[in-house]
């Protein structure tokens, strides 16, 4: 019986200590991510990971972003959801609305940031009743840097698309 309530207690005080990876990063990680976002309220940031990388989901400024963090609490890049081309400098705009893709739908715009990079705008559109969309990769000057189908593509803008 003493062990049973041995073998209970060590189990409880496991599980209490050990942090479960959905939902969590390292401290240095949070604290990385506090120092990019200061007025994120950490209790809203949801974490997961995502092919290797710390990935913080949070609202600021009343967009949703998407940070990934490697083990070391280096931010990679960062993802911010426009939706819509309202946001876009009027370089990426004007390009888009001159290509080949302009008579297509918007269906959303991100803003992918990077520490050591350029940003890029990353416009996906599609055509009603077809299978998939294309994603359209602009830099902040209009210069569309390429373009690519998402058939087959799960993680449409994952870290594997950028680094």
């Amino acid at each position: 019986m003493k062990r049973f309530k041995w073998g209970v207690l060590l189990t409880i005080f496991l599980l209490a200590t050990t942090p479960v990876l959905a939902g969590y990063a390292p401290a240095n990680v949070q604290s990385a991510l506090q120092k990019l976002y200061p007025k994120v309220n950490m209790a809203d940031v949801a974490w997961s990971q995502d092919q290797g990388y710390y990935l913080a989901n949070f609202n600021y400024n009343q967009l949703n972003v998407r940070a990934f963090f490697n083990n070391q609490g280096q931010c990679m890049m960062a993802q911010t959801d426009l939706g819509t081309l309202d946001d876009v400098p009027s370089a990426v705009y004007n390009s888009f609305t001159m290509s080949d893709f302009a008579s297509y739908t918007v269906r959303d715009v991100t803003l992918v940031d990077f520490p050591k990079w350029q940003p890029m705008y990353v416009i996906l559109v599609g055509q009603p009743n077809l299978e998939g969309a294309v994603q359209l990769f602009y830099n902040p000057y209009g210069q569309l840097l390429r373009q690519r189908s998402t058939v087959g593509i799960d993680d449409i803008l994952g870290p594997a698309t950028f680094l």
